[in-house]
């Protein structure tokens, strides 16, 4: 019996046998990022770069 489409795009690791990341993943990297360069009080500078 073949897989059908949905149970495989669940599946992590036939994500990383075609050199991808599972969309979790990636949404779990995003959010890490988010949260490691937001700063404790953020103000208005750290929004605007003097050019």
């Amino acid at each position: 019996m073949r897989p059908n489409l949905a149970a495989l795009h669940a599946e992590p690791r036939e994500w990383h046998r075609r050199g991808l990341r599972h969309p979790d993943e990636i949404a779990s990297m995003v959010h890490a990022r988010l949260l490691a360069d937001l700063p404790a009080d953020p103000c208005y500078r750290h929004f605007f770069v003097a050019s």
